[in-house]
């Protein structure tokens, strides 16, 4: 008997769907955009990228950590159907990096309107994609991790 693929559960949890992940989605968008509709003055070495650092890591963390007894249910499902903590955490991941790039859409909308260089376009892009999934899965990780997390799997 074939093993089943892992792709339809990682991309399943993908998708940000939860009331606090559109919050997250909301605060950020509305940075990004007064971000964007700023008068343009003469920029320290891309203020919007260090920007978006200050906003893209707590509130990803705040969005991951607000719904902990739903979410720890689905990861005690998806480990007792054979899923490995990658999954989970690629999971969490894919979901961060769309909230921090759909939120910040208008910066890198401007950006590519402003003919701005596209290795400077690219970098913003890259680090609101890593800082976005990193600090939405580094609960999971620490909920996966943790002793409680495995006594309850165990019962």
């Amino acid at each position: 008997m074939e093993k089943p693929s892992w792709t339809p559960i990682v991309l399943s949890g993908a998708i940000p769907r939860e009331a606090t992940d559109l919050l997250a989605l909301l605060v950020m968008g509305i940075v990004a955009l007064e971000a964007s509709l700023a008068p343009v003055a003469p920029t320290v070495f891309s203020s919007r990228l260090w920007l978006s650092l200050l906003v893209v890591p707590p509130t990803c963390a705040l969005a991951s950590i607000s719904t902990t007894t739903r979410r720890t249910r689905e990861e005690l499902a998806l480990f007792a159907y054979g899923g490995p903590g990658w999954q989970i955490l690629l999971r969490y991941f894919i979901r961060g990096a769309i909230i921090a790039l759909v939120a910040f859409s208008p910066v890198l909308l401007q950006g590519f309107l402003r003919t701005t260089s596209i290795l400077e376009l690219v970098t913003t892009a890259v680090v609101l994609l890593f800082a976005g999934g990193l600090f939405y899965s580094m609960p999971s990780l620490r909920r996966i991790r943790s002793s409680s997390f495995v006594e309850n799997y165990k019962s």
